[in-house]
């Protein structure tokens, strides 16, 4: 060891080695060559240094990971110290920024510069992938000493969030650049010393997070990319179906974006079903339409892989009219919907709805404001929902689809707590003599007054009987809403019928103590229920908004798509 200032390591099957100081001319050490897209280069200041010895273990033993930096060192010193000075022949495809922590908070376009001189110098070096992990945000909820910390810590850390907008911001300007969310992820006890600064069970959790992000990348579907599946006649679904229920999730998106499904052979329609920020896993459900050969189609207007779950079956005599999905509203071109005043929504105007009142397959779409908003959507000529459909945090673009009874004029309306933009697609019809059933939204289960959902641990919950469901004869599936408050940490969960076990996919995706919501159509067992199952513990809510009769199929959960394996 040359010096305690600084650290490089490279590893291949863990050979160490130590850099001079950082006044010297840099140690190039000669490292066995790794192929290059299995070649990690890691920049630091002292928060990533934490993960050292984390870092390549998280990775296959066929990668290469090499770490270097120095603790309290700007971005732009970064650069010079411990980018510039290597050869090319140190770098791979894959370089890894964790950088930042000395934000210079008093000259937010040093910072803009700095992140553009690193992604170039990187660049220059033949990488051809650059991630940068966002900083933890430092917040009193999950962080015990913060009132013990002096006011200028309280002032740095107070403008990390700035920071990570910049980041955010980067990614129009450079292509090659993604981020990797432990801002996301650290809303949790238990993960560093300090404020910022990693422990074992930090460094293991941030490895991990880099690791399954940059593994994959190289292989996402870029943005405009179309994707298209069989479904008729695949896994149980009728040959002649008319519809399928889906569940569309993001994974490792680099950019904002969305994802629209529909019916292959038709025109992509100005519509959306998932909404998503960088770097995000995000699931929405869907009921889609079949195209005319069989197929449905999947849009992506941002780089990310894409997993989509078969959940069930229409068949052509269901009842469902299948339409081109189509915008019903939209008020993002005026001012949004003020806090608790119905916005009618005309679905009978959509070309092919039905005349009067039917039963709508929505997808809605809400633009949080300035403040967490609920929004709630059912029919015009009766009374609100008790509850919200979901929670909309600030800022933030979430959706869910809805399968909601419309008034005798083909009219939903769309309630918000607090004022924010709404987005209103609709994806099909039932006629009311169909077989399927839409019902103002009820709360079948909220733990917030007991237990929560313990991590892997099923719990049953009635819905035969209860909220409008018919008990007898037994429904073969109910359409259900389920949210995670506040989960323990990351993870997954799904709703399934008890008899039949849990299957081998999931409906949500969260992250620590961040709400997320999504819907279902699970089948429903001989005994009226269905299994709860999160991999995480966390408080949920369930809602019931319909009912299917011999209209609806349920099929065993099967992944018709995922671009991470091809």
């Amino acid at each position: 060891m040359k010096s305690r200032s600084a650290l490089l390591v490279a590893v291949l099957l863990c050979p160490v080695f130590w850099a001079a100081p950082a006044n010297a001319a840099p140690v190039h050490p000669q490292v066995p060559a790794a192929v290059a897209a299995k070649r990690v280069f890691m920049v630091s200041d002292s928060v990533g240094l934490g993960a050292v010895s984390a870092m390549p273990r998280a990775f296959p033993s066929d990668w290469q990971v090499t770490v270097t930096g120095k603790p309290a060192q700007f971005v732009e010193q970064l650069v010079d110290r411990y980018v510039k000075p290597m050869p090319a022949s140190a770098f791979g495809d894959n370089a890894l920024v964790a950088g930042g922590y000395n934000y210079p908070y008093w000259d937010v376009p040093r910072f803009d510069r700095s992140i553009d001189q690193m992604v170039n110098a990187l660049l220059a070096k033949g990488v051809k992938h650059v991630f940068w992990v966002t900083l933890r945000e430092v917040k009193p909820q999950f962080y015990t000493g913060y009132n013990s910390l002096t006011a200028g810590y309280k002032l740095l850390y107070s403008q990390y969030p700035v920071a990570n907008a910049r980041l955010r911001a980067a990614l129009e300007r450079h292509p090659e650049l993604s981020i990797i969310d432990w801002a996301a992820t650290a809303d949790q006890f238990g993960l560093t010393y300090d404020a910022i600064h990693l422990n074992p069970a930090g460094a293991a959790l941030y490895s991990g997070l880099a690791a399954s992000t940059i593994r994959t990348a190289a292989t996402r579907k870029p943005a405009g990319t179309t994707t298209e599946f069989t479904v008729a006649g695949v896994a149980g679904v009728p040959a002649d179906a008319s519809a399928v229920a889906l569940n569309l999730t993001a994974v490792s998106p680099r950019t904002s974006g969305y994802l629209t499904a529909y019916p292959c052979g038709g025109t992509l329609p100005i519509v959306s079903n998932l909404n998503f920020v960088p770097d995000q896993t995000v699931a929405s459900a869907a009921i889609v339409p079949v195209g005319a050969n069989g197929k449905v189609c999947v849009y992506q207007s941002a780089d990310s892989h894409v997993l989509v779950d078969l959940n069930g079956a229409f068949a052509a005599d269901s009842g469902f009219i299948a339409l081109a999905p189509a915008r019903a509203i939209d008020t993002r071109s005026g001012q949004p919907p003020a806090a608790r005043v119905p916005l009618v929504v005309h679905l009978g105007a959509i070309a092919g709805a039905p005349t009067g009142a039917f039963t709508a397959v929505v997808n809605l779409t809400v633009v949080g404001g300035s403040v967490a908003s609920g929004a709630a959507l059912y029919p015009c000529n009766a009374a609100p929902p008790a509850q919200p459909a979901r929670t909309i945090a600030p800022g933030v673009v979430q959706n869910l689809m809805m399968v909601a009874a419309t008034d005798d004029n083909g009219d939903v309306c769309v309630t918000v707590s607090s004022p924010a933009h709404v987005l209103v697609d609709l994806f099909g019809a039932f006629p009311l003599g169909a077989s399927f059933h839409a019902l103002v939204p009820q709360r079948l289960l909220d733990t917030r007054g007991g237990y929560p959902l313990f991590g892997a641990t099923p719990r049953t919950q009635q819905v035969a009987g209860l909220g409008g469901v018919p008990g007898s004869p037994l429904p073969s599936g109910a359409v259900l809403t389920l949210t995670l408050l506040n989960p323990a940490g990351p993870g997954w969960a799904t709703i399934y019928p008890c008899a039949t076990g849990q299957p081998n996919t999931s409906m949500i995706n969260v992250v620590s103590n961040r709400e997320q919501t999504n819907a279902v159509i699970p089948a429903i067992d001989g005994a009226g229920t269905v299994c709860l199952y999160s991999s995480t513990t966390s408080h949920v809510l369930v809602d019931v908004s319909g009912w299917s009769g011999a209209a609806f199929l349920p099929l065993t959960p099967a992944r018709l798509l995922d671009t991470r394996i091809g």
